[in-house]
């Protein structure tokens, strides 16, 4: 099961705001206002905002017109670097580095019949969460609220926290760059 905690959720829901504010040429904005806004904990949202910072993504600026924007064009922003800065590098599996697992040897490691294929879906994915933009995730949800996604079911939902149901099964993933979907059987993690 793939998983992302509550703290990636909460990044994406700012950042596709924060997206949408620099199309708009708006102002910079504060957490508190995008914690009203969305009904998010302010205190946790001010930490993923901090850590966005840290990483790049989001600039940061002090004062009465002060607040948060993005760092750069919501194309030059990708899922990957996201993702990293909220929950560490990507990994299916420990092993799919090639690097030892101190304290934990696994007992497979020799002989294993899937570290191959693993790996290979491990980079696949990080590829596919490296070309897929901020500006990418918004112009899906523009295309939703005016239906002219043909791909989008009525049980898809965003990264809101929900499940999302869908046919496609992952070993019937083209040998090109993945679809933006959730596997069946994935979920988003509400952890902490």
């Amino acid at each position: 099961m793939l998983n992302l905690t509550r703290k990636t959720d909460y990044a994406l829901v700012a950042l596709a705001y924060l997206a949408r504010r620099r199309a708009e040429d708006a102002q910079p904005v504060s957490a508190k206002q995008i914690a009203q806004r969305f009904g998010l904990p302010r205190p946790l949202l001010m930490n993923i905002l901090k850590e966005l910072v840290q990483a790049n993504v989001l600039s940061s600026t002090r004062g009465v017109h002060g607040g948060y924007e993005l760092a750069a064009e919501p194309a030059r922003v990708s899922l990957l670097e996201i993702v990293t800065a909220m929950e560490g590098p990507v990994k299916l599996a420990q092993c799919v580095d090639g690097l030892p697992i101190v304290g934990q040897g696994c007992s497979l490691s020799e002989d294993c019949p899937i570290q191959g294929p693993i790996r290979s879906l491990h980079r696949r994915l990080n590829l596919f969460l490296a070309e897929v933009t901020l500006k990418d995730l918004w112009e899906d949800r523009l295309n939703q609220a005016d239906g002219s996604n043909l791909d989008t079911k009525e049980s898809d939902t965003a990264a809101c926290g929900c499940r999302a149901t869908h046919d496609t099964q992952l070993e019937n993933l083209p040998l090109g760059t993945p679809p933006l979907i959730q596997p069946a059987g994935a979920e988003i993690y509400q952890g902490a």
